[in-house]
């Protein structure tokens, strides 16, 4: 169905376009039409708002060419938090966040209607934040999904179809949605065949699957790639002690520990019996790394039955960190390198996170 609607609102666009084309072919104000149908192609392939950000971003160049644009995501604590951006300032970082109502994207979300220009100051709010220095938005729309709302987004002084432009901005957030819905419903398909049936998270197979993509998709847009391959510290011995019903407890609550400590588009699956692996797509690996410390420090203070017979006196993980193309040039290097890490933590002492090489990359910046 959103397929179908999707389809037909690209249509409706291409024909009412080539016709003012048509119209205007005399005038000097003449833009060729970009290829939508093959940026909307690439919209309903992405995995999640992530990877359809810059896609929603090169639509909105191809048929407006602003001075400016920018993506919003909605987070759960209920901000705005820019995701990705054309034009913008060198001070204005990812993850600049803004409340509801605040400056002219806070009432984006807050109005939940395309806005422009005067329109903005009819809804009242806040100013605009500091943190937000630099970016201007003279036209935009909230991108909605199922009545929810995803993000928003934003552009300033187009050069092209400048008359249009509070619709063309609409259109993009209408078709940012619909194709939201339908990720979100081909994950909940696919997710039912790719699970592992014990821990709920993703198997083997569909991993394989997902690294292979996202290692093709950082050669294309020379992004980075991290990963975490973990292992439960002297499970044998906990089966030995507590019985392998409680066994299999510890493993279910571990896929529920992994999967709640994920972003949005990370993956994580079960690798082999007690060993698990998280893929963290865009995330530098001193970001994975810290992430995986957080992740080891939850493991080690869940109260899990029987956790006091554990050599260390609890239930605990060891794990290797290894980011691409940093420690690796190919997807079996990558796990190669997070492998040797994992074999080093575990040498170590167990219960510790090592990056590939040896180090510790949580001492450097990263996002």
């Amino acid at each position: 169905m959103a397929a179908g609607i999707l389809i037909g609102l690209v249509a409706a666009w291409v024909i009412g376009t080539r016709a003012r084309r048509a119209r205007a072919a005399a005038e000097h104000d003449h833009y060729p039409l970009p290829d939508v149908a093959d940026l909307m192609g690439q919209m309903l392939a992405a995995s999640g708002r992530r990877t359809m950000v810059p896609v929603m971003l090169k639509l909105a160049y191809e048929l407006l060419e602003p001075e400016q644009a920018a993506v919003f995501v909605h987070r759960p604590d209920g901000k705005l938090a820019l995701a990705e951006g054309i034009g913008l300032p060198e001070t204005l970082a990812r993850g600049a966040e803004v409340a509801p109502g605040e400056g002219r994207i806070g009432r984006l979300g807050k109005a939940r209607r395309a806005l422009a220009e005067a329109e903005f100051d009819a809804i009242g709010g806040l100013p605009e934040p500091a943190s937000l220095a630099g970016l201007h938005v003279d036209v935009g729309a909230p991108i909605l999904a199922r009545d929810r709302l995803h993000g928003v987004i934003g552009v300033c002084r187009p050069r092209r179809r400048r008359a249009e432009a509070k619709t063309v901005v609409k259109m993009l957030a209408d078709l940012g949605g619909l194709a939201i819905v339908q990720v979100e419903k081909l994950k909940a398909i696919q997710e039912t065949a790719n699970k592992d049936g014990l821990t709920g998270v993703f198997n083997k197979r569909h991993f394989q699957e997902r690294l292979s993509a996202e290692i093709r998709r950082a050669e294309r847009d020379g992004l980075g790639v991290s990963l975490f391959l973990l292992d439960i510290d002297d499970f044998k011995n906990y089966n030995d002690t507590n019985g392998h019903v409680a066994g299999d407890e510890v493993l279910k609550k571990m896929g529920q520990l992994l999967r709640g400590s994920i972003r949005e588009d990370d993956v994580v699956a079960r690798y082999g019996g007690e060993e698990f692996v998280i893929l963290y797509p865009g995330a530098s690996k001193a970001l994975a790394y810290r992430l995986a410390q957080g992740l080891r420090r939850a493991v080690e203070s869940h109260p899990f039955a029987g956790a006091e017979h554990q050599p260390l006196g609890a239930v605990t993980i060891s794990g290797g960190v290894a980011a691409y193309p940093q420690d690796a040039r190919s997807e079996v290097e990558l796990i190669r390198a997070a492998d040797h890490a994992l074999y080093q933590a575990k040498n170590a002492g167990r219960n510790r996170i090592i990056g590939a090489g040896g180090s510790d990359p949580g001492v450097a910046g990263g996002r």
